[in-house]
Formats: structure tokens, sequence, C-alpha cells
């Protein structure tokens, strides 16, 4: 795909990974729907910084709503005209372990993690294949691959993405694309210490935290290689090698 004449659109995109990638495909001439829910100065923030309303538009969606989803994209396909990509970011780290898990925690963390990107896509996808093509790449998590007893919810969630992301890949083939990055810990989990973040970059085989701008780049390779469909592309420096 050339991003530079794509239309897209970022769930989450108000601040962190999200907004990273957002800002990185304006840059690269891509025109932008910004998606957010309560961070609302860093999606205008992005829309400035993308060339105002001409390049990029910011709406507030929950995306634990369908109506509210089918909204975001229909907006995203009225102001621009179509879409053509779509990054499925937004999601939710809560702890969840056993003891605690009910039935609205894990029906809450499910229909923002897993229900809202599975829908996106493929309405998104119905769309991007009736206009001739597109790619989705959804933002996975190594608590999709590693078992994470503490974040039942959030693990199984994204598990969940994971093996979504090749079902699209077969559903929605061969006019649009669908792949997945699994980053590994950019940000520490809420309440960790630094001796706890140090703790655990020491057992990292590469060294270090992978940082946002390495996230970004797996996004822009899976977005540009037309070669590449139905994969979850980790980056995390080793850290499930090694734990």
């Amino acid at each position: 795909m050339n991003v530079n004449r794509a239309v897209a659109l970022v769930t989450g995109a108000g601040r962190g990974l999200g907004r990273a990638i957002a800002e990185a495909l304006a840059s690269m001439g891509a025109r932008i729907a910004v998606h957010y829910h309560d961070s609302i100065e860093g999606a205008r923030s992005v829309v400035e910084d993308a060339g105002g309303s001409s390049r990029a538009l910011a709406i507030r969606a929950d995306l634990r709503s369908p109506p509210d989803i089918m909204a975001l994209l229909n907006q995203t396909v009225e102001h621009f005209g179509r879409i053509d990509l779509l990054v499925n970011n937004a999601a939710v780290l809560v702890r969840t372990p056993v003891e605690e898990l009910d039935a609205p925690a894990w029906d809450a963390i499910h229909a923002l993690n897993l229900r809202a990107p599975a829908l996106l896509a493929s309405w998104a996808g119905e769309r991007m294949r009736r206009s001739g093509g597109g790619v989705i790449v959804n933002i996975g998590d190594l608590a999709g691959i590693e078992p994470w007893p503490a974040y039942l919810a959030h693990a199984t969630a994204k598990a969940g993405l994971h093996h979504l992301t090749r079902c699209l890949a077969l559903a929605l083939a061969p006019a649009v694309r669908v792949n997945a990055v699994a980053p590994g810990l950019v940000d520490p989990p809420p309440g960790w210490s630094e001796e706890q973040i140090q703790r655990f970059r020491r057992r990292v085989p590469g060294g270090r935290l992978p940082c946002p701008a390495e996230v970004v780049h797996a996004v822009l390779a899976l977005i540009e290689n037309d070669a590449i469909t139905g994969q979850v592309l980790v980056v995390d420096g080793g850290q499930t090698l090694s734990f």
C-alpha cells in the first residue's frame, strides 16, 4: 500500500502508541481519522499537526458501543470519501486475577479489546473490499501469546484478537490484507515500581524494552509490504524467548 495516498482510521489515537502511529502515517502523507474516547486534547493536536481538517479529523466514539463503531466508520467515509487502512489500537489493560474476575469486568474488557476490533475490521474490511482493497493492522499483545494469570480477561481477549487476525486474513483475501503487531512491554503496567521495571528489563535477551518508535516501524512495515497477511509480528526484544 502507498501510505501517502491512503485514508486511515486509527483507534485510540489521542495518546500513547495510537497517537504515535497516527502521527507517523500523517507525516507520510496519509489522511487520518483520529479516534479518541477521553483524550480530546491529544486527538486535536494530531489533527493540527497533520494539517487541519482537510488532512485529519478527530472523532469521539465509545468503542464498547456498536452504534458508536458504525458512526465512527460512517463519519470517516463521509469526510474523506473512503477508507483504505484501519489500525485497531484502542484497548484497556486491567488486572483480573481469578479471584476477582466477574461477568461485568469480563464483558467490559472483551467489548473493547476484542469485540470492537472485530466489528471495525469486518465492517471496514467489507467497505475496502468493495472499493478495491485495503489493509488492517491489529495491535495485539504478548498477553495473547503468553499466559498472564493476573490479567485473565485481557489476555484471552488479545489471544482472540490474534486469531481473529488470521481468520479475517482469509475471509477478506485477496483484496484486504490483515496482520497484527504484538508489542513487548512498551509502557509498564500501572503500579509497577522502578525496581520491577529494571528487573524485568534485565531478563529480556535484547537488554532493553522496545520503544514506541520501534513498534510504529513494525506497523508501517506490515502496511507497506503487500506479501504479508495473516501474521502476528512480535516486537519484544526477545522477551517471549526467555519468560
